[in-house]
């Protein structure tokens, strides 16, 4: 299992490189073809189906990177990688100003190695 886990935070730690070079190229083979994702933009309120809704959605996120001060960077926090047979839960969070940003991956290994199926990404409510 551990050899596992170590393969997939490497993938995932390649996934984070590959965003914060803010390159849609770069990212779009970390993705299933099948995909879904759960964004934390309010303009993103609905589930995204397939690789090329999530990557509209990485998009708009790198238009609004690239006005930022200061570079990208991608740092999780309170790692946690569950081996559950060819797939791999990982959950973390993102030290971000405002609430807990909360992310979720679900990965599965195939035949050219580890791939995301599905990103849940939220924020903490401070209401009940």
């Amino acid at each position: 299992m551990a050899q596992t886990n170590a393969s997939a935070a490497e993938t995932l730690n390649s996934f984070f490189r590959a965003v914060e070079t803010l390159q849609l190229e770069n990212i779009a083979p970390f993705f299933e073809e099948d995909a879904q994702m759960f964004s934390p933009l309010g303009a993103y309120p609905a589930r995204l189906d397939g690789r090329d809704a999530i990557m509209a959605q990485f998009k708009a996120i790198a238009e609004f990177a690239r006005q930022a001060p200061e570079p990208l960077k991608i740092e999780p926090h309170d790692l946690k990688i569950r081996e559950l047979g060819e797939i791999a839960l990982i959950t973390f969070h993102l030290k971000m100003a405002g609430p807990l940003h909360r992310r979720t991956f679900v990965m599965r290994r195939g035949a050219t190695g580890w791939r995301i199926a599905h990103i849940h990404a939220s924020t903490a409510s401070t209401t009940l």
